[in-house]
């Protein structure tokens, strides 16, 4: 390891994960950049999460486990708190299923040292079942391109999420305190990006799949779509409050979510 090399805080919030958090730690010692801390944070788990962490803590230092007093049901506070004791220049997220590919971490880095007008670079990634299958790439750019053409590049990502958490390095001067409202519990990622995009920091994606996002019928992020578009109507409500953009586009976004309810609401009616 260089003494230059800046170091990069890893947060991985952890509930129930026993099944994958070794695979996803052992993503994380592989990569090839080796100046990091991992911060990993268990939102009281029942199962053995903290037991397989304690035991790879003791064959790598670089890793530290807090363990939070009351389970919060969303990976919101535990990521708070790992950004609290960090002490990274960069800071980097992983969910607790998912893994990296080895270089990621290498190739984040020097994408920064070549763009230093950059606060968060985040990259595409492949998709993996179950059983760490392969099975495509995960496509949450479909309608990034388009809609740029059609409003300023700010006010994009209230249309989607086009920014996967789970690939992500930025610097640790960026807004670091995620949205712990329980009404947005699997989108409080969404508004950790919102309220960095309103406040004027810059977003750089790299087209390279650099992360394994596993698609989990169990995870928080798989659950009822129309769940979904009540967490986001809610979280239009929230910045219609505070302000933070214009009423026309607002307009838009509250007439495609209640269209989207509807829709939702229909189809389950229909058991479709």
């Amino acid at each position: 390891m260089q003494n230059n090399e800046p170091l990069i805080s890893i947060i991985i919030p952890v509930f129930n994960a026993q099944k994958y958090i070794e695979e996803t730690i052992l993503s994380v010692i592989g990569q090839t950049y080796r100046n990091w801390e991992l911060i990993v944070v268990d939102d009281c788990s029942k199962d053995d999460s903290v037991i397989i962490v304690q035991r790879m803590m003791v064959s790598d230092s670089r890793i530290q486990l807090i363990e939070s007093e009351e389970n919060f049901g969303g990976p919101a506070k535990p990521r708070n708190m790992g950004m609290q004791v960090s002490n990274g220049q960069y800071i980097a997220f992983l969910d607790n299923d998912d893994v990296w590919v080895k270089d990621k971490l290498e190739r984040q880095i020097n994408c920064f040292l070549l763009n230093d007008n950059i606060d968060i670079v985040h990259t595409r990634a492949y998709t993996i079942n179950n059983q760490g299958v392969e099975t495509g790439v995960f496509n949450n750019q479909r309608v990034f391109n388009i809609l740029k053409i059609l409003f300023k590049e700010k006010y994009v990502l209230f249309f989607s999420n086009n920014v996967n958490i789970n690939t992500v390095l930025m610097k640790s001067t960026v807004n670091k305190k995620f949205r712990e409202d329980k009404n947005v519990v699997t989108i409080e990622d969404w508004m950790f990006w919102l309220d960095n995009k309103l406040n004027e920091k810059n977003f750089f994606l790299m087209k390279d799949e650099l992360a394994y996002y596993r698609i989990s019928e169990y995870s928080l992020s798989s659950k009822s779509g129309n769940k979904i578009y009540k967490k986001t109507y809610y979280m239009y409500a929230l910045y219609l409050i505070e302000m933070k953009i214009s009423t026309p586009l607002y307009t838009a976004l509250f007439v495609k979510n209640t269209i989207n309810l509807i829709v939702g609401k229909l189809k389950n009616l229909s058991g479709n």
